[in-house]
């Protein structure tokens, strides 16, 4: 009896730190599950109706696109904006749902085979690789903040190839820049979206338009 009142005294220090200890794992945790939940973050994609062509002759040759490249500072899903030349900034709570070169490219991949102009529209998944390559990058793709209003903005290079050609000078059929700006109707960054989506509906036209237009003239002189 003496033995246990002895391991009684000499444990039972330890025993309070132990409690002492639990008590305040217990507040902590009580305080994190208590604490102001954090907000939701909203996802974006581009969505816009594929441009209609006027009818005109179909090419018999097949077109594939590569994946796009884009330039390191919007290379991120974030939805990012800029007030002055050297500010950089983005949204806590809003994102695009998947990375902008991706987006890009699969819009204009999209728009591509709505418009019907080739035999053949192909990803750069597929196992086809095509005549005529479409390689792409961004290189401006933000919100730009300032007095003169909100805009999306939207800057694009587009290299046209044919992959028939041997004569590497032959072979690029066109190098081009593309740039848009929209005009944010809603202040916010779903209002950001759809600017960015009409900008990008007015480029993938103009787009589209010099790709067929420079395949056709390839063609036209290999027949001569």
């Amino acid at each position: 009896m003496e033995k246990f009142s002895l391991l009684a005294r000499r444990f039972r220090p330890r025993l309070f730190v132990l409690l002492l200890f639990s008590l305040w794992v217990l507040i902590i945790a009580g305080c994190v599950r208590t604490g102001k939940p954090q907000a939701p973050v909203e996802m974006y994609l581009m969505n816009y109706p594929s441009p209609v062509f006027a009818a005109t002759d179909k090419i018999d040759e097949t077109i594939r696109l590569n994946r796009f490249t884009i330039a390191t500072a919007y290379n991120s899903n974030s939805m990012i904006f800029r007030q002055e030349n050297y500010s950089f900034d983005s949204f806590n709570y809003n994102r695009w749902a998947v990375n902008p070169a991706d987006m890009v490219g699969d819009m204009l991949l999209r728009d591509l085979q709505s418009a019907n102009l080739f035999r053949a529209a192909f990803s750069r998944y597929a196992v086809d690789e095509g005549r005529y390559v479409v390689a792409g990058g961004i290189e401006e793709f933000f919100l730009r903040k300032d007095n003169s209003g909100n805009a999306a903005v939207l800057g694009l290079n587009i290299t046209l190839k044919d992959t028939k050609q041997r004569e590497s000078t032959k072979r690029i059929l066109f190098q081009k820049k593309y740039f848009r700006e929209e005009a944010l109707t809603e202040q916010s960054p779903r209002g950001y979206c759809q600017a960015m989506s009409r900008a990008m509906q007015q480029l993938s036209t103009q787009i589209i338009n010099d790709i067929y237009q420079g395949v056709k003239v390839s063609q036209n002189d290999g027949k001569k």
